[in-house]
């Protein structure tokens, strides 16, 4: 056991040699070989239970939870800023990591802004649909699906359906309807499934435990996409790490048993009610000119319905993957010097 800058580092050694110089330790191997290691590189590499437990927090950041009353502290962010300011853009990535939802002004009315945000820090994710996302309020009987229409939109994430479903979805508003309506509705999903737990503790096993088929079949584009998973999925520490809920994508094919299958259907409405109770679901108007990020396997969203005649909704959309945004985080965290 050796000691240095107050901790206890084990080494392992057959007939070597060490000694202590400072701020590292050389070692002088059995063979003759000789080696020097930094402490801090010895500190990071550690196996006690401490040393350990620390990565893990270093890992990943804690999460936010929010409700409904987030609306008056909302992380808000300037869009020319998020293209020129490295500090601005790791504070907005921070805040899509931590609370899973921020909202970003000044946003040119014109195409392509999506993109331009999102090489700033990948690049967009492709789909059966492209790169980029239209939503365009359309009749019903022109339009190719539920985003495109001007009912009710469930709340829900997009594309459960895929086994690698995107982590981050960027929303541009172009154009927004006018008149009521048309309000987007947002929802911290992992803030409800604690909810579920504390208060209904057999609904949020069943939700844990089973899985259910998620499936994206259109001729247009020749696909037949399939998912079976959970509903709420669960990290090594038995906390809650992904939502899935689309039930417009929701297959009727149940990976459950059939004693289970009542009860499931029950633990699916309690988590629903959760889901649009006033106090978790936030109602957010947005304006031509601003767009969200959400993480995409947290924040659920939705829209209320609108009058075609108060004008056109027209959005524009794509998405990140997570790996993309940690990666930038970590070299703007280096390059900035961020403790």
């Amino acid at each position: 056991m050796v000691h240095g800058r107050g901790e206890q580092v084990p080494v392992c050694l057959a007939e070597g040699q060490l000694s202590d110089r400072g701020s590292s330790l050389y070692v002088t191997w059995p063979d003759g070989h000789r080696s020097q290691y930094d402490w801090q590189w010895l500190r990071d590499r550690c196996f006690s239970p401490r040393a350990r437990a620390d990565r893990e927090k270093q890992w990943k950041n804690k999460k936010q939870l929010w409700g409904a009353d987030i609306a008056a502290n909302l992380p808000t962010f300037d869009f020319p800023a998020l293209l020129t300011d490295d500090r601005a853009l790791y504070d907005f990535l921070y805040g899509l990591d931590t609370v899973g939802l921020v909202l970003v002004q000044n946003v040119p009315r014109h195409l392509g802004q999506v993109e331009k945000l999102a090489n700033r820090v990948s690049f967009l994710k492709q789909n059966v649909y492209g790169a980029e996302i239209v939503v365009k309020s359309k009749p019903d009987d022109v339009r190719t699906s539920e985003a495109d229409s001007t009912r009710h939109l469930e709340i829900h994430n997009d594309e459960p359906y895929y086994s690698y479903a995107p982590g981050v979805q960027l929303l541009h508003y172009i154009e927004q309807t006018k008149g009521e309506g048309g309000t987007s509705l947002l929802v911290d999903s992992f803030n409800a499934a604690y909810q579920l737990k504390e208060e209904d503790p057999e609904a949020f096993w069943l939700l844990t435990t089973f899985k259910i088929h998620f499936i994206h079949k259109k001729a247009k584009h020749k696909a037949h996409i399939r998912n079976i998973c959970k509903i709420i999925s669960l990290d090594d520490q038995g906390e809650v790490q992904r939502v899935n809920y689309m039930m417009i994508a929701r297959d009727s094919i149940m990976d459950v048993p059939l004693d289970q299958v009542k009860p499931f259907h029950r633990a699916l409405k309690a988590f629903n009610a959760l889901l649009y109770h006033p106090e978790n679901c936030l109602h957010l108007k947005m304006k031509a000119g601003e767009m969200y990020a959400v993480d995409n396997g947290r924040t659920l969203h939705g829209r209320t319905a609108f009058n075609p005649a108060d004008g056109v909704r027209h959005l524009r959309g794509g998405y990140l993957d997570w790996d993309g945004v940690y990666s930038r985080m970590r070299v703007l965290k280096e390059d900035l010097g961020i403790q």
